[in-house]
C-alpha cells in the first residue's frame, strides 16, 4: 500500500489522526524491553567475563555493561521476564490444542493493523518498526501469538442466546443507527467561482458535470461528489449544520469552511433506529465476545500460571 494523499472528507471528518492503536505500541515497547531482558539473561550466565567491559565513561569513571544490565532489569526486568514466559505458556498450550495461525491469518491481521493504525500506510508501518528498532520478523511474532492467545480464548467462550439477548437488552444504545445523511458536494477556492456554479446549477446544469469539472476534492470529483453516508459530528461545524437542515435534493448556497467554499446537496436521510435483536443477533454477539475475550485471555494466563512449573533464576 502507498500513503496516500489525504482526501477531503478524511479532513473534513477529522478521521485521520497521527496515532497508534495501544495494543501496536505496546507490542513495539515490549519487544524493545524484552531484548534488554535477554541481554540481561546473556550478562549474568557463568561464562560471562570477570572482567566486565565497559560501554561509557563518565568524567573518567566507567560504567560496565554488568552494570547497565543489570539497572535494566531492576527497572523493568522482571516484568519482561513475566512476558517470556508468558510468551512460552502460550505457545504450549496452543500446540496442546493443535491450534495453528495460518499464513493468510497472519498476513490478513497484520494487514488490518495496517489500516486501522497507520492510516494504511506501510511506509508509516515500517517507520515506526525503525523507530523502535523492532524487525518485521519480531512484530510478525507478536502479532503470531495475540492470534493464538484469542484462538485459545474463543475455545472457551460460549454463550446462549438467552444472554445475548439480555446483553442486548442492557446495551441496546450500542446498536442504534445514528441519524445520517448521503450528500454530495462541489468544493472551490473563491466565494465567486461557487456562485458561479450555483448559478449554473440552476440553469439545469448537471451536478455530477459540474462536481468533475469545478471541484477541487480528487476523492470523490469523478463520482459526482459524493460523500456517502455520514452522521453528526463527522463533518466539520459549518458543513454539518447545513447538510442536515436540507430536504432531500435540496441545495445549498455556497457554504464556506478552512477547506474552500462547498456547495451541497442533500441525497437522502435517515432517521435514528433501533434495531430489533433478531435484526442484529450475530452483531450482538461479535460484540459480547469481542468484550469478553480480554477477560478469558487473563484469566488463561492465570491458569497457565498456577499449572506450570516455573523458577526464577535471576
Amino acid at each position: 500500500m502507498e500513503n496516500e494523499k489525504l482526501t477531503t472528507f478524511e479532513r473534513l471528518s477529522g478521521s485521520i489522526k497521527p496515532q497508534l492503536l495501544i495494543g501496536a505500541v505496546a507490542i513495539l515497547v515490549i519487544a524493545v524491553v524484552v531484548m534488554g531482558v535477554i541481554l540481561v539473561q546473556q550478562s549474568m550466565r557463568p561464562h560471562a567475563s570477570q572482567e566486565d567491559r565497559v560501554v561509557a565513561t563518565a568524567n573518567g569513571n566507567p560504567i560496565t555493561e554488568k552494570e547497565l544490565f543489570e539497572a535494566m532489569y531492576v527497572q523493568g526486568g522482571r516484568e519482561m521476564l513475566d512476558q517470556l514466559i508468558t510468551r512460552q505458556l502460550l505457545v504450549e498450550e496452543a500446540e496442546n490444542n493443535d491450534i495453528i495461525i495460518s499464513e493468510e491469518q497472519l498476513a490478513e491481521e497484520i494487514e488490518t493493523v495496517i489500516f486501522e493504525n497507520f492510516q494504511g500506510s506501510e511506509e508509516l508501518f515500517n517507520m515506526t518498526l525503525e523507530q523502535y528498532g523492532i524487525s518485521e520478523e519480531t512484530f510478525r511474532d507478536d502479532i503470531h501469538l495475540n492470534l493464538l492467545a484469542r484462538e485459545i480464548a474463543m475455545g472457551q467462550i460460549d454463550f446462549s442466546q438467552e444472554e445475548a439477548l439480555l446483553f442486548y437488552e442492557e446495551h441496546s444504545y450500542l446498536f442504534d443507527q445514528p441519524e445520517e445523511v448521503e450528500a454530495r458536494h462541489i468544493l472551490v477556492e473563491s466565494e465567486d467561482e461557487a456562485e458561479e456554479v450555483v448559478g449554473l446549477l440552476d440553469e439545469g446544469e448537471d451536478f455530477a458535470d459540474l462536481a468533475a469539472e469545478y471541484s477541487t476534492d480528487t476523492s470523490n470529483k469523478d463520482d459526482a461528489g459524493n460523500l456517502g453516508y455520514f452522521g453528526r459530528g463527522a463533518m466539520v461545524a459549518e458543513f454539518e449544520e447545513v447538510a442536515f437542515t436540507l430536504d432531500i435534493g435540496e441545495i445549498s448556497e455556497p457554504v464556506a469552511t478552512d477547506f474552500g467554499y462547498h456547495i451541497i446537496e442533500v441525497l437522502d436521510y435517515q432517521e435514528k433506529t433501533k434495531p430489533e435483536y433478531d435484526q442484529i443477533k450475530d452483531q450482538v454477539m461479535e460484540l459480547m465476545i469481542e468484550e469478553q475475550l480480554p477477560v478469558i485471555i487473563n484469566e488463561l494466563i492465570e491458569t497457565l500460571y498456577e499449572d506450570a512449573e516455573i523458577e526464577y533464576l535471576l
